[in-house]
């Protein structure tokens, strides 16, 4: 990272909030050379809040409102970690975070390790303040604001499955609590969504007027606009009590409700002044005039999380946006020793509310103005901000710069598109050599002949066998590059893929040695990135019942691991493969156009991560389920491809293969990025093989491309006997995060006909 300067120093940035989506943008245009941000986020996709009412009734989708963090992160050249930060240790600089694991990472036993800094800086909003009696129970909290979307469709199904339930006209009776502009509007946005339903709402004040701190006007256009739209409000209506079905006042009023949310105050999170970072009397993290902690000047906070001793502001987007500027003139002068800047939030701002419909409130100092063009104000103001995250300028970050002239250029197998200095080469297993060099020079070998060899450079196999008695040695090397930012995440990819080697061979995982290879930077750094490194391998090797016995440690231009696997195989008797077998495989397809669409920043965030969750779920599992069911040959689909892989398992067979490709499983982006013309850059070497295959004229010529793309960490290519299908995929299917598939048939013509 860094453009290739040794990484000195770590800054560490938790929470994807608004002031740090800014502040990346911002130092991704001016870096320091040797200064490395890391952004930790409990979610791939961050909502821009402003926009949220808007998605809610129904104006805007769900990308629409979402800032792409992984995206952000990897056109920033800002390392990404996915995990919620649960405490911080403000001795040592580390933080402890908490993973999300998916269905496929419940076998972890093993927290993962924490993330050292030298510089923290927070903007990880506000949590709900749910102490009154039964809010916890019986609300839908707004907070935190980067899920609710999740809760608002499961509140809306529920909303209308009690309508098609209800007899008559009953009507559903849903309450917002909350006195402030986000009660205000997220009441008037779920009465426009719900408008065509029986569902009847109601908004309750606390005390006479609503959104405080704006002119008695703001109060009164807002109750008019509630009105209006058929909204019940309740004033002084200070809610002691949340019951199933009811809201309580102190007066004693009670509403019967049917579904309840909660927008009313918020507070920090606990672990802050747990830590012994000095807090204000909610928890938030006291800053001074710089935000900077008053208590620890190597911290710095801002948005909601932060408020500034001296001069305190409202809980408001508003002000983590103007913060931004000065947090990253501030880091930046911290860690080059300068005089810090001082922020002076402002008096007074524009204050833009939606009221359901395409119609808004504007309100600043005694000014107030309502109606469409305040609403056509407020997106206009939205969408800028949010262009800056969508329309990201080209970068040359981590580029190769080639400058080969024409004449060399005409006389090489490299083309002028693959010499331009924005390629960039793909890692994992897209950055290998491809097959036919490999098959190439392999045969102008002449090694020695050994004894107990069972399988060697002559069936070119993924990995070597050797008799030792009763059992079979089964061996395996391999060794990828950092194919994502985290290094604790790539550990576990690269161990997962390194396994699947030996055990595709029917082989039990034994031991293994490590080989890293470990950017030079700064001995704490290397330190760092070593531990989560080797936690990730040592994790994933401990889920395989795989000793770690060695390895060798080595610096280089970038992040490498290899591996030497040692598996023990219970030699068994072949069984002949027959016309009618079918061919399962059990991952999705497309990783290899995925990461190149990440690297491009073309690739969704979320499709790259719920990827990256899935290549982290081993095929040992699956590989003894598919040997019990009497497989006949199985393979892991990696670097060749599908169709490279499959042939390699038909190879030595009389036999071929049908392929149906509306049985094949892709991950989620990968068709799309295809169509877009994204490509790994090994794909050009792995199509090689399509001159040996039939392709249905009527098949989507992308899938020529798809069936190419070059595996990391794939799944199991498998021939098992027909009446045994049934059987294994439901076995298959039970494992959880798995996605297997019946994707053809063994036919009686040799080679692949592709349908």
């Amino acid at each position: 990272m860094q453009n290739g300067a040794p990484i000195l120093k770590d800054v560490v940035l938790v929470g994807g909030g608004h002031s740090h989506v800014l502040l990346m943008r911002m130092w991704a245009m001016q870096p320091i050379p040797g200064v490395r941000l890391t952004l930790i986020s409990q979610s791939v996709d961050t909502p821009y809040s402003g926009m949220l009412p808007g998605l809610i009734a129904g104006h805007y989708s769900e990308q629409d409102v979402h800032i792409d963090l992984a995206r952000l992160c990897s056109w920033a050249n800002v390392r990404f970690i996915e995990a919620s930060a649960t405490g911080i240790d403000l001795h040592n600089k580390q933080i402890f975070v908490e993973e999300h694991l998916t269905p496929q990472s419940t076998q972890r036993n093993q927290p993962r390790p924490t993330i050292a800094f030298d510089l923290l800086s927070l903007d990880t909003g506000s949590t709900p303040e749910l102490s009154v009696d039964g809010s916890a129970d019986f609300s839908v909290p707004v907070k935190p604001v980067y899920n609710f979307y999740t809760r608002w469709q499961a509140l809306y199904e529920r909303v209308s499955a009690e309508q098609q339930s209800a007899k008559n006209d009953s009507l559903i009776r849903v309450g917002v609590v909350g006195s402030g502009a986000g009660g205000f509007e997220l009441v008037m946005a779920m009465q426009h969504a719900l408008a065509q339903t029986t569902a009847e709402f109601h908004w309750f004040v606390r005390g006479t007027r609503s959104i405080s701190g704006r002119p008695v006007s703001v109060s009164d256009a807002a109750f008019a606009a509630a009105r209006q739209a058929g909204v019940h409000i309740h004033t002084e209506f200070d809610v002691i009590d949340v019951q199933v079905d009811a809201v309580v006042a102190r007066d004693g009023r009670v509403v019967a409700l049917d579904e309840i949310v909660w927008c009313a105050a918020a507070k920090a999170p606990a672990w802050p002044a747990e830590a012994g970072l000095q807090t204000d009397d909610r928890g938030f993290v006291l800053t001074n005039e710089h935000l900077q902690s008053v208590s620890h000047e190597y911290v710095f906070a801002t948005g909601d999380i932060g408020t500034q001793q001296k001069t305190p502001s409202a809980k408001a987007g508003v002000f983590a946006v103007r913060q931004a500027p000065v947090l990253f003139q501030n880091i930046r002068r911290y860690l080059l020793s300068k005089q810090l800047k001082t922020y002076k939030p402002q008096r007074d701002f524009l204050s833009l509310m939606a009221t359901g419909g395409k119609s808004a409130i504007a309100s600043r100092g005694p000014f107030c103005i309502t109606g469409p063009a305040m609403w056509q104000l407020k997106n206009h103001i939205d969408q800028k901000f949010m262009n800056q995250f969508r329309l990201l300028p080209a970068m040359q970050f981590g580029r190769y710069s080639l400058q080969i002239p024409a004449a060399l250029l005409s006389e090489s197998s490299i083309t002028p598109d693959e010499a331009d200095a924005s390629l960039m080469r793909c890692k994992g297993c897209g950055a290998k050599v491809g097959a036919s060099i490999l098959d190439f020079v392999l045969s102008q070998l002449t090694p020695i002949e050994g004894d107990g060899i069972v399988c060697g450079l002559e069936q070119a196999s993924d990995a070597a066998i050797i008799n030792v008695g009763d059992h079979a040695l089964v061996q395996s090397v391999d060794q990828i590059s950092s194919l994502c930012s985290d290094p604790y995440t790539f550990a576990r990819i690269a161990t997962v893929h390194a396994l699947s080697d030996v055990l595709a061979q029917g082989a039990k995982a034994h031991s293994a040695q490590v080989l890293v290879t470990i950017p030079y930077a700064d001995k704490s750094v290397v330190k760092r990135d070593l531990q989560q490194l080797m936690s990730g391998v040592v994790d994933s090797l401990n889920e395989n019942a795989c000793v770690l016995v060695g390895g060798h440690t080595s610096e280089g231009p970038e992040l490498q691991l290899g591996f030497v696997i040692n598996g023990v195989q219970v030699p068994q008797s072949a069984i002949p493969v027959t016309v009618g077998d079918k061919i399962i495989l059990s991952k999705p397809i497309g990783t290899g156009v995925v990461l190149a669409g990440h690297m491009q920043q073309l690739a969704y965030g979320v499709d790259v991560h719920t990827m990256l969750q899935s290549m982290q779920l081993s095929n040992a599992q699956a590989a003894q389920q598919l040997r019990a069911v009497g497989c006949k040959a199985m393979t892991d689909v990696t670097g060749f491809g599908l169709l490279g892989h499959l042939r390699q398992l038909l190879k030595g067979q009389a036999l071929g293969a049908e392929l149906r490709t509306d049985n094949i499983t892709t991950y989620r982006g990968a068709l799309a990025l295809a169509e877009q013309g994204v490509q790994s850059t090994l794909l050009a070497q792995n199509q090689q093989i399509t001159s040996e295959c039939q392709f249905n004229s009527a098949l989507n010529p992308i899938w020529q491309n798809l069936l190419c793309d070059p595996q990391t960490s794939g799944g199991l290519l498998a021939i098992v006997p027909a009446e045994a299908v049934n059987d294994v995929m439901a076995q298959l299917h039970a494992q959880e995060g798995s996605a297997p598939s019946v994707v053809g048939s063994v036919v009686q013509s040799s080679g692949i006909v592709v349908n």
